[in-house]
């Protein structure tokens, strides 16, 4: 599970191996969790478009699919005597990481700044200044609520989940690089829900946050950069909607 080990003799990977694998990557892909978690609100609301309708249930929703997420993580690491520090959660290497985690910050918004302008010229029917979840927000609660969200299920959540299915890919699915391509454009995919420019900004980042990992051997870089994105992106939308 540590990427830093090397291979003393490289070996012919079973079909077994890649099965397994497999299966763990779909056990950590978001999948079994999400359709877990929407069963207790299904008690709740009859239609599952209820639930993006309220901000109580969005958080309850996305907190509950995190800690699924994460307990079955612990309990595949355990399976193979593995910690958090084997995909790279490595405190003794915090400073140099928080740095560049930081200094991804404006290449982010940059971005976001890009491919919205190109979506606003080139792509104007899906174009959105505004995004759906969001406008749900009406109080500082509510802030706060969204906040300790994207922290623990953006920042934390998704990217101990990218290092564990780009590690499975490293060693037995074809490389680091394709598992690379192939979960950024599955984790755009996920916020489809936000509108196709967020899915297009979403893959961009996943990208991005996976090859720093993949560069640095460390998840904090990305996982800074990821949840304070997030964080002031929430803030920035709160102040300008109230000063509006």
């Amino acid at each position: 599970m540590n990427r830093s080990e090397p291979l003393l003799m490289p070996r012919r990977i079973t079909k077994a191996e890649r099965l397994r694998a497999l299966f763990e990557v779909f056990l950590l892909s978001g999948i079994v969790s999400s359709v877990l978690a929407t069963i207790p609100f299904s008690l709740r609301v009859r239609r599952g478009a209820a639930i993006i309708q309220d901000v109580h249930l969005i958080v309850g929703f996305v907190l509950l699919e995190a800690v699924i997420t994460l307990i079955l993580l612990a309990l595949l690491l355990r399976a193979y005597n593995g910690t958090a520090e084997d995909l790279g959660l490595r405190w003794r290497e915090w400073k140099p990481n928080l740095f560049i985690g930081l200094g991804l910050l404006p290449v982010l918004f940059l971005l976001n700044l890009i491919v919205s302008e190109a979506f606003r010229v080139f792509l104007p029917e899906h174009f959105t200044n505004r995004n759906p979840l969001t406008d749900l927000i009406h109080t500082p609660q509510e802030l706060g609520l969204f906040i300790i969200s994207v922290i623990l299920a953006g920042g934390i959540k998704e990217e101990l989940q990218r290092a564990f299915i780009l590690t499975r890919f490293e060693h037995y699915l074809g490389g680091v690089r394709l598992g690379l391509v192939l979960w950024s454009i599955a984790f755009g995919a996920a916020h489809y829900i936000q509108g196709m420019q967020a899915t297009v900004i979403a893959a961009l980042f996943g990208f991005i946050f996976g090859a720093v990992y993949i560069a640095r051997e460390n998840i904090i870089a990305p996982i800074v950069a990821h949840g304070l994105y997030d964080v002031l992106t929430l803030v920035g939308y709160w102040f300008t909607r109230t000063n509006a």
